[in-house]
C-alpha cells in the first residue's frame, strides 16, 4: 500500500508537532503550569522520559493506525483536516504560552 505524498507530510507534521508539544510541556511544567490531561499528568509522574516515550508511543500509534487505513477518504481527512489542525492550534498556544511566561 503506497501512502500518498500530501498524507505522508501531514502525519511528519503531526509527529514533528506532537515533539515540540513533548518539549514545551515539560519547560512550562518547569515554571509552574499544570498537566490538565490525566493521562499524560499520570505519565509525567514518572519522569520526563516516561512522558515523552507514553506521548509518542501513543500519537505515533493512532496516526500509524489511521495511516494504514489511508485509502478510507475519512481516515485520510482525520489526519489532515482534524489531528494536524489540532497539533497546530496546539503549537500556537504553547507558543504563545513562552510569551508570557518568565
Amino acid at each position: 500500500m503506497e501512502v500518498p505524498r500530501s498524507l505522508a507530510l501531514a502525519v511528519l507534521a503531526i509527529l514533528g508537532l506532537n515533539c515540540l508539544d513533548m518539549v514545551l510541556t515539560v519547560r512550562h511544567l518547569a515554571f509552574g503550569a499544570v498537566e490538565l490531561n490525566p493521562l499524560m499528568r499520570e505519565l509525567l509522574e514518572h519522569g520526563p522520559f516516561a512522558f515523552a516515550t507514553g506521548k509518542h508511543f501513543l500519537v505515533g500509534t493512532c496516526v500509524l493506525a489511521l495511516t494504514t487505513q489511508c485509502h478510507r477518504i475519512s481516515a485520510a481527512r482525520g489526519l489532515c483536516f482534524v489531528i494536524l489542525p489540532a497539533y497546530v492550534l496546539l503549537a500556537l498556544y504553547q507558543l504563545a504560552l513562552l510569551a508570557v511566561s518568565p
